[in-house]
C-alpha cells in the first residue's frame, strides 16, 4: 500500500490522487521466471525533480534530469508511462 513519498528523504504523505504521480512497475521476482506488479507514488514536489526505475529489482527514484559537460540539461525517459488517473 502506499503511505508516502518514494524519494526517502521526503516525508510527504499519500493523500490524493490528483497530488503527484503514481507509477506501475514490474519488478522481477528473485527466481526470473515471473515478474510481479507494484505502485510507487512520488509527491508534486519531487515528480518534477525525481523519476521512478527498477534498479537491482527495487522501485528507487533517480534525477529526471542529466546535466552534460556542457552544462545543458537532459530529461531522462522513463522506464514506462505513468499511470494516469
Amino acid at each position: 500500500m502506499l503511505s508516502k513519498c518514494l524519494n526517502s528523504s521526503c516525508i510527504t504523505p499519500f493523500r490524493y490522487l490528483r497530488d503527484g504521480r503514481i507509477y506501475s512497475l514490474e519488478i522481477p521476482s528473485p527466481d526470473a521466471s515471473r515478474r510481479q506488479r507494484e505502485f510507487f507514488w512520488l509527491c508534486g514536489a519531487c515528480c518534477a525533480q525525481f523519476i521512478v526505475v527498477v534498479k537491482d529489482g527495487v522501485g528507487t527514484v533517480q534525477p529526471r534530469f542529466l546535466e552534460l559537460p556542457s552544462g545543458e540539461q537532459v530529461e531522462q525517459a522513463e522506464e514506462e508511462r505513468p499511470f494516469v488517473n
